[in-house]
């Protein structure tokens, strides 16, 4: 071995001493490196495993929070019902003892009143038939709502329907406001429950005869095609107001003192009373409007307002037609859903 050789050797040897170390160093930082970020994603596993069981835990006791308040709404319905029903019984009927001993007292039929002043019993006797009417009014309301009521479907007549309703409500106007009608000539049935269908036009005729003093209150029925949600013969209040088909469309117009625009959308909301500060007339609970939407929606009809304050009122009631109802299945008998049911 020559000189030369020992040294080359012995850098040889440096070199590669000190390339071990190098690789030695690096394979140790990559494996501390790895180390921590295994420690960080296990670190933020246990995060989310910690997380979800609350999450888990929340929702347990939304669900038992959710059931409780299920079962006390079961009881405040229950409860409900059990009122109204009591009401119906309990309080209409005395109340009809007090109007129908009234009305004997008034008739004569206990003999002379005496000085009894007939005024006074003929009080009695409205104030007891207006207290019937709002109780009336709210057990309707409480049963359209929340079921109990059937509704029979069958083709109906729209002009002895008419002249039926007109009859019954003609002993409410006076001589200085006329009652009128207006049926097309062979307008065809309509399909709906034959007593309600009357109800609703019968509440629209008192409420116009009610906020008409003088002029004329009519009501008017004509068939009208929808199509691409345009009507013929009418302007909707929007286009698709009413679905493609044949309609009946009820209206009943007065030349009353009017609804003012502020009111107009909330004249059907339950309790709402528009006319408190323009006339002296505080009868009433604000529900006959709202029974009447409730039973045209149960009619899967349309019920809409137009008027001005001053310029009267025209409230309109659109019902299928029967000949049209018949091709789309109509049904014959269909009871009110409970609340909870209804979106």
């Amino acid at each position: 071995m020559q000189p030369g050789d020992i040294a080359l050797i012995s850098v040889i040897a440096l070199l590669l001493s000190v390339g071990y170390n190098v690789v030695q160093a690096m394979r140790m930082r990559r494996l501390r490196a790895d180390a921590d970020a295994v420690a960080d994603l296990s670190a933020h596993l246990e995060s989310v495993r910690r997380e979800m069981i609350g999450v888990r835990t929340d929702l347990a006791n939304e669900r038992q929070a959710v059931e409780a308040l299920t079962e006390e709404l079961a009881e405040v319905g229950q409860t409900r019902g059990t009122f109204f029903d009591n009401m119906g019984y309990y309080v209409r009927t005395p109340l009809n003892l007090i109007i129908g001993y009234s009305e004997l007292l008034l008739s004569g039929a206990y003999g002379d009143l005496g000085d009894v002043p007939r005024e006074r019993i003929t009080v009695i006797g409205r104030s007891g038939s207006d207290l019937l009417t709002y109780i009336t009014d709210m057990i309707e309301l409480h049963r359209l709502n929340y079921g109990g009521i059937e509704l029979q479907f069958k083709p109906v007549d729209v002009l002895p329907l008419v002249e039926s309703v007109i009859a019954e409500v003609k002993q409410q106007s006076t001589k200085d406001v006329t009652l009128q009608q207006q049926v097309e000539s062979g307008i065809g049935p309509l399909l709906g429950d034959p007593a309600r269908v009357a109800q609703v036009l019968r509440q629209l005729l008192t409420n116009a005869l009610r906020f008409t003093k003088r002029g004329s209150v009519m009501i008017d029925a004509h068939l009208v095609r929808v199509q691409n949600g345009v009507a013929s013969q009418m302007e909707l209040p929007t286009i698709g107001w009413l679905s493609d088909g044949d309609w009946i469309v009820l209206s009943v117009h007065d030349t009353g003192i009017g609804i003012r625009t502020e009111d107009q959308a909330s004249i059907f909301d339950t309790f709402y009373r528009a006319h408190l500060d323009q006339t002296n007339d505080e009868r009433g609970l604000g529900l006959g409007l709202a029974i009447v939407k409730r039973l045209v929606e149960l009619h899967h009809g349309a019920i809409w307002v137009k008027s001005a304050e001053k310029q009267g009122s025209t409230f309109f009631v659109a019902l299928r037609a029967y000949r049209d109802a018949r091709s789309k299945d109509a049904p014959g008998t269909i009871a009110t859903e409970s609340a909870s049911n209804r979106a």
